[in-house]
């Protein structure tokens, strides 16, 4: 009897000394028809080094599988790869370019035109002429010339310039409207670098929402993997049950496809900011998971400066001052032009045959033209009703636009209140379901509860803190949409 209670002193001391002892390296998994011991399951994050080989996925670091060096891409970094790279900003860029090369008063029409003009003629005929000659007694005589193969040459040189004096102010008019444009074209410029911000910043932030899930993940699979070895240690000594078993890996088979599905998850999502940012997809990286709020003033003074400074409103506001101005250009049709125009000549001349056998001309000459448009098919009279139908378009989309765009505010506001709410509230009861978690490990080691009881309080504090990483990076995302229609979103993000 003595050596019976002996040997059970020893079953149960060798059974807590399993219990207790902590989870090596070679994790415990289920490949769907065996338990094996594996030294290629992800471990929990702790520190950096591990955080980059999570990341790795399917590069990480072997014997014949070196890691990939990753570099730790901040959400400003990723907004200046995407601004230096981003092949439409690159092309509005030179739009711009193009429209202030344009924008001149040379162009308008507002300065004197010069020309340089020169010319060469050479001739060669047989010329036959008679030359009438009056001689001292009054009478005519005729004096025959004939010559074979005579040469003429003339050679002209003119510097000629033209102004245009008055034409109904049409070329200070013309200068505004090309300077409405390139306003306009800056604005689409700026516009076009606002958008594309703001969709790196979400597909940045989708990025850092799969590299935190898959950091749950990981934690989720270590959890279920200690419970499966304890559970297993226990039915080996007898003081478990097959059911408790089999439960554990089902659990930990779950975990394990979850984890690879956030894997791909998040590769996927890096390949997407990779190409948005104009890098190769396979390009390696982390992104920080450290959130940063901009804080944001009352709503009225944020809807003031929506009104003030929204690209969106300002291209339109631009659209119907061009519009304005047009009407002014076709309007100055109407009135006459005065044009100044002088110049500079020269002409040299030589002949072989005739009275005149040399000439050469210099001088000056100056002159002034009008010219008064009277009738010409009602083609002014067209364009200038069609300019005042686009002020009236113009006008009807700046309306909308201002409608569409205080909507736009007033909803991603809204949305942004109540996400700050809802991150409030899942932060706050997080503190709960971490509690729960740990008061169910202990009643499930002492027997009170059942395995999928424990699983449930698992499965809850992962969920929490799912929700808590959706909602954290969800406030950041509306967050910006908020800023960029208020005109605050680039500074921001300095």
């Amino acid at each position: 009897m003595k050596t019976t209670n002996n040997l059970k002193l020893m079953l149960m001391l060798m059974l807590a000394f399993a219990i207790a002892t902590p989870p090596s390296l070679a994790q415990v998994v289920f490949d769907g028809r065996a338990l094996v011991q594996s030294q290629n399951v992800p471990v929990a994050i702790k520190d950096q080094d591990s955080v980059q080989e999570r990341n790795a996925g399917p590069d990480r670091n072997t014997a014949s599988n070196p890691r990939p060096v990753q570099e730790l891409l901040s959400i400003a970094d990723a907004v200046g790869i995407s601004l230096e790279k981003n092949y439409d900003i690159r092309v509005a860029k030179l739009d711009t370019v193009v429209s202030g090369n344009n924008a001149t008063a040379g162009n308008a029409g507002l300065l004197p035109s010069v020309y340089a003009n020169g010319g060469y003629d050479f001739q060669k005929n047989d010329t036959d002429l008679e030359i009438a000659m009056f001689n001292e007694d009054g009478s005519q005589s005729v004096t025959p010339i004939s010559v074979d193969g005579a040469e003429t040459e003339i050679l002209t040189a003119s510097i000629t310039a033209e102004y245009t004096l008055f034409d109904g102010l049409g070329g200070y008019h013309r200068l505004d409207l090309l300077q409405n444009v390139n306003d306009q074209t800056r604005l689409q410029t700026q516009y076009q670098i606002e958008n594309t911000v703001l969709n790196t910043v979400i597909f940045y932030l989708n990025v850092a929402v799969q590299q935190e899930n898959l950091e749950i993940s990981q934690e989720q699979l270590d959890i279920s993997n200690e419970r499966l070895r304890r559970v297993e240690s226990k039915f080996n000594f007898g003081a478990g049950n097959r059911t408790a078993v089999l439960n554990a890996e089902v659990d930990v088979k779950n975990d394990s496809v979850a984890l690879r599905q956030n894997q791909l998850r998040y590769k996927l999502a890096k390949n997407d900011l990779n190409t948005f940012m104009g890098r190769d997809p396979k390009t390696h990286f982390m992104v920080e998971s450290n959130v940063n709020f901009y804080p944001l003033i009352s709503k009225e003074m944020l809807e003031a400066e929506v009104v003030e400074n929204n690209t969106r409103l300002r291209l339109s506001n631009e659209g119907l001052e061009i519009a304005e101005t047009d009407l002014k250009v076709q309007k100055a049709e109407r009135f006459p032009k005065v044009f100044l125009n002088g110049g500079y000549n020269y002409q040299d001349q030589t002949n072989d045959a005739g009275q005149l056998l040399s000439q050469e001309l210099t001088g000056w000459n100056v002159g002034v033209g009008v010219r008064l448009n009277i009738f010409d098919g009602n083609r002014v009279n067209r364009r200038i009703s069609n300019a005042k139908i686009a002020i009236e378009q113009n006008q009807l989309q700046q309306d909308k636009v201002e409608l569409e765009v205080l909507r736009d505010f007033e909803n991603a506001y809204t949305e942004y209140e109540q996400a700050q709410q809802d991150l409030a509230i899942e932060r706050s009861n997080l503190k709960t379901f971490e509690q729960n978690f740990e008061r169910s490990q202990i009643d499930f080691q002492n027997g009170q509860i059942t395995n999928t009881q424990l699983r449930d309080a698992q499965l809850d504090l992962s969920n929490a803190k799912f929700r808590i990483v959706q909602a954290t990076y969800e406030v950041k995302q509306l967050e910006t949409q908020v800023l960029q229609l208020t005109g605050a979103m680039l500074s921001s993000l300095k």
